[in-house]
């Protein structure tokens, strides 16, 4: 479970050095405003029906850290940087880092499938489906 929850925040959250909040208190207040009680980081991003609400939750996350920017595009480096924090182990940070430069993800209409596609982006090219 610790395995899966950290592999969860390096694929879908970010932090900054200080936070207010701890990355577990973002995820557990926008898994609560958007009605979701699934596990992320054991979803199948390839499932066409996955869930509004859990793309909702991914934006929310990414909102309130920072990564999901006002004009509703990634801000690719604070990712980065978060995952330089997070991830401990080395050969998946290496992935992960490629993955977010190879993650083109153009901003939608809709944050929540903006949030989606880029996670489901780095998932495939971390072998993570």
């Amino acid at each position: 479970m610790q395995c899966s929850y950290f592999i969860l925040l390096a694929v879908v959250c970010t932090a900054h050095p200080i936070l207010s909040m701890t990355l577990k208190e973002i995820n557990d207040a926008c898994m609560k405003e958007h009605n979701f009680d699934g596990d992320l980081g054991k979803m199948n991003y390839n499932d066409p029906a996955f869930p509004k609400e859990a793309k909702c939750t991914l934006a929310c996350t990414f909102e309130k850290e920072g990564v999901l920017k006002p004009d509703g595009s990634i801000d690719k480096q604070k990712d980065k940087e978060a995952l330089e924090e997070i991830v401990k182990d080395e050969e998946l940070k290496a992935k992960l880092l490629v993955a977010i430069e190879e993650c083109g993800v153009t901003a939608k209409a809709d944050k929540c499938e903006t949030a989606y596609e880029f996670v489901k982006c780095k998932k495939a090219k971390t072998g993570q489906h």
